[in-house]
Formats: structure tokens, C-alpha cells, sequence
């Protein structure tokens, strides 16, 4: 939607502007009104989220203030499209990308990095900004401090290497290179709110005798690599809300550019651990694969599935039912295998949508990364 060119809009509430330029009061300002900005002082500075959600809550307002017969509905659609193409909107609009994208960066170099010295003064010279400004955006942008995140990201791996292998404690410090058995004890414990032993006693299986749960198939393939643009899940009260958000998008790119029709996939990944990580902190992405040779798409990032030997489980029900299938794969179906993980992660692909699927008849492939156990 483009503004028109020759209405005015506050800069922070986007509320038409009904101001006399040649004949301006003292005080006033051209480009906030008064409820925004008094004095040179500004009244509220919510995010764009909040901003949207107040004026829902309260559309008379704004009708009476405009002269307009708004619905919430029909307001907070109208102030969708119209906020991001206010100038100083798109301005923090481009702020937050930059500084999302570094702070991005620097979480792929921890994850690759992540039993090595890190620490603020290095990975703020990955993100080419001051240790005190690096400090301060990690913690906006990931809702934890850099020390917090790491070490939140090293117990949930240790715990996952726990449940889904039989690899001892002192074989698990030496391959991770932990500073000790009873550091990390400590650390475990106060996190995980009991023993190293414990959790892997209460996490030893899925169900009783390692039954199938649910209706499941599996095979072993080689799976070749696979270029993904992606968009991935902020941090967010209404985590669903965002979620259908997100595959809205990456449903009207796809058809944009036709790329169902190409061979591509619906794409989701994970870089956190299934059964461990609190949903509030998973990082999660959505996205579609993409053809060789396609161009980057404005506003997606790319991720790189590396080719490689795969368990790949067919699901066919309710997306809700998955945390099932994921338990146990991981708790009954992994330690008694002949194989163990790989490093790269999972990731799902969708072969229907319920947009055209009964919920019942959805048909989801789980990609596990494997290896075969040394004998």
C-alpha cells in the first residue's frame, strides 16, 4: 500500500494529520500530533506489535478523531499497511533487520563454536560492533544474556546427547571438551532440577517396551543437499499467531514463483533439541526449497542442509501428535538402532497442507541425521 502522497501521518501512530503548515502553534510539530508528541516531548513510543494491538482495542478513538467508521478488524488491517511506509517506521523497520542479522550471525558462529572459548570481546569482533553495544543488542534481540544463552545451549546438548545415546559421562566431557565432571554436575543439576543420572533414568523410554505410539513409517536414505529460503520464528506471546503468520509468507512466495510445481518442499528446522528445549526458546524456522540457481528472496534467509544418510519417518495425522513421534524416535527407536546422530539438524518436510488436507490424511516426513554405530 502506498501512502498518499499528499496526506501527513504521526510518525508514531500513523493517525492522519490535520495541521495548518503556514500557520503552525507553538509547540506543534509537523510530524507527530498531539497525543504522540507535546512540547518536544515524546508521550509513547510502543512497538509497532502494540501500537496495533491498542488501536484494536479502542477504534472509536480513532473514528472520532478521523471521521472514519472503522471496525478493529477493518483498523488494525488498515494501520498494517500503512505503518511499515511511514518514514520513521521504516527506519526502525531497517534498524531491527541490521541488527537482527548480526546478532544471527554471531548465533551461527556460537553454534558451530559451541564447547570453545567464547566469550563478549571475540563475538563482538564477529559482529563488527563495540563488546558494549554487542552485549546489549544480544540480549534485545535473544531475550537472554550472552552468558545465559551459551550456556542454556551446551546443557540442552549434553542433556540430548544423554537421552539419545549411551555415550558415559566422562566419554561425553572428553568429546565436548567441559571444563569438568563436577562443573558441569552443578550447572546440570541447577538447570535441569536433578542429577545427570536421573534425567537420563526418567528419559530412558518413550513408552513401555518401545511400542509404537502412532502410525509411523520409516527408511534409511541418502538425501542430497538442499538450499532453503527460510523464515524464522521470533520470540512472541502468541507463538501460534506467528507461526501461521510465518507460513502464510512462505505459502504466497511459493506461489508467487511456482515453486510447487518445481519439485520444491515446505520446509521446517529446528536448531534446538526436541523434548528438551522450552518452547519460548526454540529456534525454529519455516521455509520452502528452493531451485539451483534461484535467486536470494528479499526479506529470506538461506540455510544449507548438507546432503547425507537420513532416518526419514512418514507421519500421517495431526501436526500436534508430532512431539509423540518425536519421543519416540529419539527415547526407543535411536538407542536401538544401529545408528546415532549426526551433527546437522532435524528437519520436517510437509508432502500436504491443510489448507487441501483433511487434519487426519496430513502427511509429515521427519529427517533424522545419522551415522552408523562403530562396532
Amino acid at each position: 500500500m502506498k501512502i498518499n502522497s499528499e496526506t501527513k501521518y504521526c510518525q508514531t501512530c500513523g493517525i492522519p494529520l490535520d495541521i495548518d503548515y503556514t500557520n503552525l502553534k507553538e509547540g506543534q510539530n509537523e510530524e507527530y500530533c498531539d497525543y504522540c508528541l507535546k512540547n518536544g516531548v515524546k508521550l509513547y513510543d510502543f512497538s509497532m506489535d502494540y501500537l496495533l494491538y491498542l488501536w484494536g482495542l479502542f477504534p472509536e478513538e480513532y473514528n472520532k478523531e478521523v471521521g472514519t467508521n472503522y471496525t478493529s478488524t477493518e483498523l488494525r488491517e488498515v494501520l498494517t499497511k500503512r505503518l511499515p511506509e511511514i518514514k520513521r517506521w521504516k527506519q526502525k523497520i531497517n534498524t531491527a533487520h541490521l541488527q537482527y542479522e548480526l546478532i544471527i550471525k554471531v548465533q551461527e558462529y556460537i553454534n558451530r563454536h559451541l564447547f570453545d572459548d567464547l566469550d563478549s570481546e571475540k563475538l563482538a569482533q564477529v559482529a563488527g560492533i563495540s563488546k558494549f553495544h554487542f552485549r546489549r543488542l544480544f540480549k534485545a534481540v535473544s531475550g537472554e544474556s550472552l552468558g545465559k544463552y551459551i550456556l542454556r545451549l551446551r546443557l540442552e546438548y549434553i542433556a540430548f546427547k544423554l537421552i539419545s545415546t549411551d555415550t558415559s559421562v566422562p566419554e561425553l566431557l572428553g568429546q565436548i571438551n567441559y571444563q569438568n565432571k563436577h562443573t558441569l554436575s552443578r550447572a546440570f543439576k541447577s538447570y535441569f532440577n536433578c542429577s545427570i543420572s536421573e534425567f537420563r533414568k526418567k528419559h530412558s523410554h518413550a513408552c513401555p517396551e518401545g511400542k509404537n505410539p502412532v502410525r509411523i513409517e520409516w527408511s534409511i536414505e541418502k538425501v542430497p543437499h538442499m538450499r532453503i529460503a527460510y523464515l524464522k520464528l521470533e520470540r512472541t506471546s502468541n507463538i501460534n499467531h506467528s507461526f501461521s503468520v510465518l507460513w502464510k509468507q512462505i505459502l504466497q512466495f511459493s506461489e508467487r514463483y511456482r515453486l510447487s510445481s518445481k519439485g520444491c518442499k515446505y520446509v521446517s528446522l529446528t536448531l534446538d533439541y526436541p523434548l528438551i528445549t522450552l518452547e519460548e526458546h526454540s529456534r525454529f524456522m519455516v521455509g520452502v526449497t528452493l531451485p539451483p540457481s534461484f535467486k536470494t528472496p528479499k526479506g529470506f534467509g538461506i540455510y544449507e542442509i548438507p546432503s547425507g544418510e537420513y532416518a526419514i519417518f512418514r507421519f500421517k495425522g495431526l501436526y500436534h501428535e508430532l512431539n509423540r513421534v518425536y519421543r519416540h524416535i529419539y527415547l526407543d527407536w535411536l538407542p536401538t538402532s544401529d545408528y546415532t546422530l549426526r551433527e546437522p539438524f532435524t528437519f520436517e518436510t510437509y508432502v500436504n497442507t491443510p489448507e487441501k488436507t483433511p487434519a487426519s490424511e496430513l502427511l509429515t516426513d521427519i529427517y533424522i541425521p545419522i551415522i552408523k554405530k562403530e562396532k
